[in-house]
């Protein structure tokens, strides 16, 4: 019964860890608060490589657009790669990429954010698959749901393609010598002392350390695991589970105040994106007629 009240001591004070940032609380503008809001760096920067990898995966067809609609001229063949529909494509669903991330709390500075499980979230549910019961408050199949500063990311995200959409088709439109992240971000966007998370790589070693007490905390629990007279840390493990549960429900309600403000964002942008199609086709007919002009002129 020790061994056991200590596993599951240890298992909450892992998932405190990760639900309720030991080390910065709950406060999103907290330095050390994995789960803190996105800086302007992060921002930039996972728009910029979520962009970029749209590019590097559409940019591979050789599909090629036939446009022009009037009988009186030659239909005009564009290939896809060139195209104003790819551009359009990935503006409209660059942000969307950016809900795959999830906060991995035990990785260092924009490390936080990354595509897949993080550690903590595997180790629970390899203890579910061998059958410990471990309960968070929220069904199983949410544990994979997009947190709240994933969600910010991605309101942040459209707000950026919608205010540098200039820059970024006239990146598109270059020889794109230069990566999005220089061109926009370091060049454009971000001041020198707000472009420190730029050159931030995740190699598996930039975790978070925490501090020397957590660790001779853990190590006593260790220690006394086989002692008969466990109560002390039966009582802890209930106070831990109970903070716990408090922040869950705290993010439920965020969670659930954000999405209803994503709805009127979503509304906005919508108007926004049609808006900017509209413009985009007048742009195109423009040329078209350029096109047109010079042909006939030869």
């Amino acid at each position: 019964m020790a061994r056991c009240g200590c596993v599951v001591l240890l298992l909450f004070l892992v998932i405190f860890t990760e639900v309720n940032c030991q080390q910065g609380g709950g406060d999103p503008e907290d330095p050390d608060n994995p789960h803190r809001d996105p800086s302007k760096c992060e921002i930039c920067k996972f728009v910029a490589i979520e962009f970029q990898g749209m590019m590097d995966d559409t940019g591979k067809t050789k599909e090629v657009l036939q446009l022009g609609y009037r009988i009186d001229r030659e239909v005009k063949k564009v290939p896809y790669k060139f195209s104003e529909l790819r551009l359009i494509e990935a503006m409209e669903g660059v942000c969307e990429r950016i809900m795959k991330y999830n906060i991995h709390a035990e990785r260092k500075s924009s490390g936080r954010f990354a595509k897949g499980e993080s550690e903590t979230f595997k180790t629970l549910k390899g203890l579910v698959n061998k059958g410990v019961k471990v309960e968070l408050g929220i069904p199983y199949n949410m544990w994979d749901e997009p947190s709240a500063p994933v969600h910010t990311l991605k309101k942040y995200c459209d707000a950026m393609i919608e205010e540098h959409e200039d820059a970024i088709e006239a990146w598109f439109r270059g020889d794109q010598e230069k990566t999005l992240i220089n061109y926009l971000c370091a060049e454009r966007v971000l001041s020198r002392e707000e472009a420190d998370c730029l050159q931030e790589e995740w190699t598996g070693v930039e975790k978070v350390e925490h501090n020397t007490e957590n660790k001779e905390e853990n190590e006593t629990t260790e220690d006394s695991a086989d002692a008969e007279d466990d109560s002390k840390k039966k009582k802890q493990a209930e106070l831990d589970r109970q903070r716990i549960q408090r922040e869950i429900e705290r993010q439920a309600e965020q969670r659930q105040t954000q999405e209803e403000g994503d709805k009127d964002i979503e509304r906005e942008q919508e108007r926004d994106r049609r808006k900017r199609e509209r413009e985009m086709e007048r742009r195109r007919r423009e040329r078209e007629d350029k096109d047109g002009k010079r042909k006939t002129e030869l």
